[in-house]
């Protein structure tokens, strides 16, 4: 199943590919958006819009491209469920999964949204289908933010048992990226290394980083040092930490810079995947399999506490990556060894 780019909205084509796993009662609808952070770059078009017809919550804003590709595909997706449904009636006692990577978990998202809305004003022949089948989950990956509040699971007794993940891993942008985030992160990266003062704790920091203790440091070493703090603003703190827990000494010293505000909000439970590894030097092209060495934890966050980061390691925003970390996650749950 294919939908065209529309210009006019500011988004690329979706694929949406539906797999029936019999074997484990399961429909998958999974929604292919972007691949990488330089396409997602064209899913702009953050003008909060008006879910009117879609969603329960009039009042409450989505992402123009976002919703608009959602209407397109609510025709499609419901032929394709009574379609499954019709060759095997035995499917209506399965589950259904919508998933989706990058731009594709954020049309899951709203799909997801509208199938468990209950006003009559959010009627749809796909809508109509939820009670078909015994569960209906959302599990995406790497899903940018999509409306003004945060999309989640209604709080009905028919839908405990549902579940609505969004797995993100810490360094993804594109968790955070709107307008004014992207024309951050970009501006971070143009910047040049912070500078450091001449003090006795600077030349500390200076020592450690170039792995000669000198105060005249000559052309290597300063080389050397700009160089790693250029890597470290990848993963910057923000000027507004939610850490109000801990004391201001508890915090790692580096560099600083303010997040601009967000207007929009991540979908679902929000869950990050984190290096097993706290004390591992951050490295731009560090190899997936190194990384992986470090084990992985995952950490249920708020949409709130996203919004204090500014991450901007293109490569953990690869969906291989979020597999192989989920699968290292899995298997140490198998073994009683998760997090």
């Amino acid at each position: 199943m294919h939908v065209n780019a529309d210009w006019k909205t500011g988004t690329k084509a979706m694929c949406i590919k539906s797999v029936s796993m019999d074997h484990m009662d399961t429909i998958v609808f999974a929604v292919r958006g972007t691949a990488t952070f330089m396409d997602w770059a064209v899913n702009l078009n953050t003008e909060p819009t008006s879910p009117a017809g879609f969603l329960d919550d009039d009042g409450n804003l989505c992402h123009a491209g976002f919703l608009a590709v959602a209407r397109r595909m609510i025709g499609p997706v419901a032929s394709r469920l009574r379609q499954l449904l019709e060759e095997n009636p035995r499917r209506a006692s399965y589950s259904l999964l919508i998933t989706g990577h990058s731009a594709g978990g954020a049309i899951a998202s709203l799909l997801y949204a509208h199938m468990l809305a209950t006003s009559p004003a959010a009627s749809s022949e796909l809508n109509a289908l939820t009670g078909r089948f015994r569960r209906v989950h959302c599990i995406t990956f790497g899903t940018p933010p999509v409306s003004l509040l945060p999309l989640q699971k209604p709080d009905r007794p028919e839908f405990k048992k549902f579940m609505f993940l969004s797995f993100v891993n810490e360094g993804d942008p594109v968790a955070r990226a709107d307008k004014a985030y992207v024309k951050s992160l970009l501006e971070l990266l143009a910047a040049p290394a912070p500078a450091v003062e001449p003090s006795r704790k600077s030349n500390k920091q200076c020592s450690s980083a170039s792995g000669a203790p000198s105060k005249n440091h000559g052309p290597r070493e300063k080389s050397k040092f700009s160089l790693a703090a250029k890597e470290s603003k990848t993963s910057v703190k923000s000027s507004r930490s939610h850490s109000s827990t801990k004391s201001s000494k508890s915090r790692p010293a580096g560099p600083v810079w303010k997040v601009p505000p967000s207007p929009l909000s991540n979908a679902g439970r929000i869950v990050v995947l984190r290096s097993g590894n706290p004390d591992a030097k951050v490295k731009r092209a560090k190899p997936l399999r190194e990384r992986l060495s470090e084990g992985v934890v995952a950490q249920v966050v708020t949409d709130e506490q996203l919004r204090d980061v500014i991450w901007g390691d293109p490569v953990c925003h690869v969906m291989r990556f979020y597999a192989a970390r989920l699968e290292v996650l899995a298997i140490g749950a198998v073994t009683a060894q998760g997090h």
